[in-house]
């Protein structure tokens, strides 16, 4: 599975996302996913947000995740993301590299 962000990254968008990944009738909580903020310009999203969004948890606890963030604001605030996930058992790591995540995701 691969999301995308790009342009200004905003909080609402950023919960509407995984409401629509929650409710979608083929996502799997035991999918890989992708993230792509290789486009991300601006971030609009506060640090409550991310720990928020770390602590309501939808994929399985094992499940591998990567992130990839160009800039480093994108990559600062994916890792804090990371972070803060790993009390949920979320695995995910951030790159600056897409073939690195695509390898980690054995893509």
């Amino acid at each position: 599975m691969v999301s995308r962000i790009w342009g200004a990254a905003t909080e609402d968008e950023i919960f509407d996302h995984g409401q629509r990944l929650r409710h979608d009738p083929q996502f799997r909580p035991d999918f890989r996913q992708l993230v792509d903020m290789s486009e991300l310009t601006e971030i609009r999203v506060g640090s409550g947000v991310i720990r928020e969004a770390s602590c309501d948890q939808f994929f399985s606890p094992g499940a591998r995740r990567a992130v990839v963030a160009n800039s480093d604001a994108a990559f600062g605030m994916a890792r804090m993301y990371a972070i803060a996930s790993e009390d949920a058992g979320q695995t995910i790591e951030v790159f600056r590299d897409m073939s690195a995540a695509e390898a980690w995701l054995d893509l």
